[in-house]
């Protein structure tokens, strides 16, 4: 016999699950709709030119029992390197290589081995490619703490490859969220479609 005040807690965890994930698709359509300059374009080809190495991410739980927080890899990898007592771990900036973008990520690197340090809320890869990119550096800006900069130009989330579509994305979530839709539900809906035609085109 199911426990009846146990099926009301999973359905419950599940509607808060679906809210931080509708939040967070959207603060993520945000970030990546932003305008193309000629500044990108250029910094994506440069960066595209740089080494590649294979992170490995550990288990979400060995992550979450180590006190990592959820989508907030700079603090998490900045936090490692200075507690580190042996000070072999060094926090490493660069870009996460997905479809036809690439994502300012951090990640530590330890005697060769390279590891993730962020939890995910969705199901990730145990592995993936990144380029460390040595051009980046951290400085405080004095309004809102320390941010990544590259040769002088405060770094976006991302650098695209098809900017238009990011855009093309961002206002389709907004309309669908403007009709009663949920955002989890138009993530969902606009990743099916544009989302998908996005990763048809030509990968990086």
């Amino acid at each position: 016999m199911i426990d009846s005040n146990m099926g009301k807690d999973t359905m419950a965890n599940n509607t808060v699950r679906k809210e931080e994930l509708g939040e967070l698709a959207l603060r993520n359509a945000e970030q990546m709709a932003f305008p193309a300059t000629e500044w990108e374009a250029n910094t994506l080809a440069e960066v595209l030119a740089l080494p590649r190495v294979t992170v490995t991410r550990p288990p979400e739980e060995q992550l979450l029992a180590a006190g990592m927080l959820p989508y907030d890899c700079h603090a998490n990898c900045f936090a490692q390197a200075a507690n580190d007592p042996d000070r072999v771990s060094r926090h490493v900036c660069g870009w996460l290589i997905y479809s036809s973008d690439l994502i300012l990520h951090s990640v530590v690197e330890t005697r060769g081995h390279w590891h993730c340090l962020t939890p995910q809320l969705v199901r990730a890869p145990s592995q993936f490619q990144f380029i460390p990119d040595p051009f980046i550096e951290w400085l405080d800006t004095g309004i809102g703490g320390r941010h990544a900069f590259r040769s002088g130009v405060r770094l976006p989330k991302a650098l695209r490859k098809y900017p238009a579509y990011h855009l093309r994305m961002r206002d389709e979530l907004h309309d669908l969220m403007a009709s009663g839709m949920s955002a989890f539900d138009a993530r969902e809906m606009v990743d099916v479609t544009l989302g998908a035609e996005l990763r048809r085109m030509e990968p990086i």
